[in-house]
């Protein structure tokens, strides 16, 4: 049986910042060129395989939309940032009906939240030189809106499963608590989400070569498990330019002692595992257009595999 942990924590490594070492070669960033009034809609595609012994588990696939308006450029970038409503899509496939039932349950709730919250626009600050967010300029009246938004829902369900009033009014008390605890955590998940979009600004790179080079990677979900680990990889990055576009690829090799390391900290049921029985691989390419420095697209592969369990993960990114 595979461990839904076990899987949560491979599909977190998707999400992720670099920061690289020094090199010798002559290396280039792409820093962004936006205007007052660029406006981007962004649409995002991806889907998550999982196979046990080479037979398909599970099979998630997700769509969603996205708007980017830039409303200030005097110090910082200001951008708008928000989902576009009713665009969200979850469908998942399982072989084992209790597991297909939480994932539908869970699919659910995405979904109200989405539409609950799909009128309120983030306002990111964003550093010109590395397209890569500073802060939520509007915080107070995200971690408002989704306090407002839980508690409602908390309401719904527990009137639906019997609760009494007194109950309901514990777990939202809770619920405060928890939002009021984990306010910086929640605010550096929305952060790494977007740079995550953005992860292309972060890249140094050669011109026509390529070149590999140290890093630390991070978990994009702070508020998980392995939220607060950095983990030690080497990418080698390559790209190729034209007149009007720069196509950068990335290869991520992951340490995999360290990997296995936090895996047998975490779960005990995997103290027998050997480096040899984990493979990782992460390629990701991303286009920019010459004339603006606008991402165009962006792409990645991620394939896990330990012993008799694999999980094929795929996400792709277009700017229009």
């Amino acid at each position: 049986m595979i461990n839904i942990k076990h899987f949560f924590f491979v599909i977190s490594l998707l999400l992720s910042n670099f920061v690289f070492g020094q090199s010798n070669k002559q290396l280039h960033t792409i820093k962004p060129n936006w205007k007052l009034g660029d406006f981007k809609k962004v649409h995002t595609e991806s889907y998550t395989k999982i196979f046990i012994k080479d037979s398909l588990f599970n099979n998630t696939e997700a769509t969603a939309n996205y708007s980017i308006k830039v409303i200030d450029t005097i110090k910082t970038y200001t951008l708008l940032y928000s989902s576009e409503p009713n665009t969200l899509d979850v469908k998942s496939n399982s072989s084992i009906s209790t597991v297909d039932s939480v994932v539908n349950i869970f699919a659910k709730m995405i979904n109200n939240i989405e539409k609950e919250t799909k009128a309120f626009q983030y306002e990111i600050l964003v550093d010109k030189k590395t397209g890569q967010a500073l802060k939520v300029k509007n915080s107070d009246d995200f971690l408002k809106m989704i306090e407002h938004v839980t508690s409602t829902m908390i309401e719904e369900f527990g009137e639906k499963a019997g609760k009494t009033t007194t109950q309901i009014d514990s777990l939202k008390q809770k619920v405060v608590s928890y939002f009021k605890l984990n306010e910086p955590k929640i605010l550096e998940t929305k952060i790494n989400e977007f740079n995550y979009i953005m992860g292309a600004y972060s890249l140094t790179f050669p011109y026509s070569s390529s070149i590999s080079q140290k890093a630390m990677v991070h978990d994009v979900n702070a508020m998980g498990e392995f939220g607060d680990i950095e983990m030690p990889a080497v990418i080698t990055t390559s790209s190729k330019k034209n007149d009007i576009s720069l196509t950068i690829q990335t290869d991520t090799d992951y340490d995999k002692d360290f990997l296995l390391e936090q895996m047998k900290k975490k779960y005990k049921n995997m103290k027998d595992l050997t480096a040899s029985d984990i493979f990782l691989s992460e390629k990701a390419e991303a286009t920019f257009t010459t004339t603006t420095n606008w991402i165009v697209s962006q792409k990645s592969t991620v394939v896990f595999k330990t012993k008799e369990v694999k999980v094929i993960n795929e996400t792709q990114v277009s700017f229009q």
